[in-house]
């Protein structure tokens, strides 16, 4: 009996995800690939890996939210040249400083480990060749309505974790 009451809760926090997934990010059906400005540049958040697909990993640059991704997925942000924290949370928080030069694409690679509880994420930046290969194999995510009110609030929650964990990353 206690078999079956363990498999019925993995089964329920299973499709629990993945509804609380679908509420959030929204999956595209067409690939959107801006090109970078003389003013800005294009950072792609690409989680090309399949574990843990139904699990949320964040994508945030500084203070915003940039979107959400579950396996396969990626998503953008358009920023300004010059210094930013770029971050992701799942069960962890995993943050990089990088300067951005305008003009230029960068590709950030949400790095999928086994967590406790759920996926954890190391966030880490991949050449231009690794990107466009891991591009071509996710489906482009945008956040609902929802998921930009969540993403905020895990902004509020998390964002100075964030600015510790690049620090940290730095000095490695």
């Amino acid at each position: 009996m206690p078999k079956r009451v363990f498999v019925l809760t993995i089964a329920l926090v299973i499709c629990a995800s993945l509804i609380s997934a679908q509420e959030l990010i929204t999956v595209s059906k067409e690939k959107v690939q801006p090109e970078p400005s003389d003013q800005e540049a294009v950072v792609y958040f690409v989680r090309p890996a399949f574990m843990g697909k139904a699990v949320k990993i964040w994508a945030f640059v500084d203070e915003t939210v940039a979107g959400a991704n579950k396996g396969k997925h990626y998503t953008f942000a358009t920023v300004p040249a010059g210094k930013h924290l770029f971050w992701g949370k799942a069960e962890n928080v995993s943050g990089l400083e990088l300067e951005v030069e305008a003009g230029k694409t960068y590709y950030l690679k949400q790095k999928v480990k086994m967590g406790g509880m759920k996926a954890r994420v190391k966030l880490m930046q991949i050449d231009a060749a690794e990107g466009e290969k891991a591009l071509e194999k996710c489906k482009y995510t945008t956040l609902t309505p929802a998921g930009e009110e969540r993403g905020a609030e895990i902004v509020a929650e998390k964002y100075e974790v964030a600015l510790e964990k690049a620090a940290k990353q730095q000095e490695e």
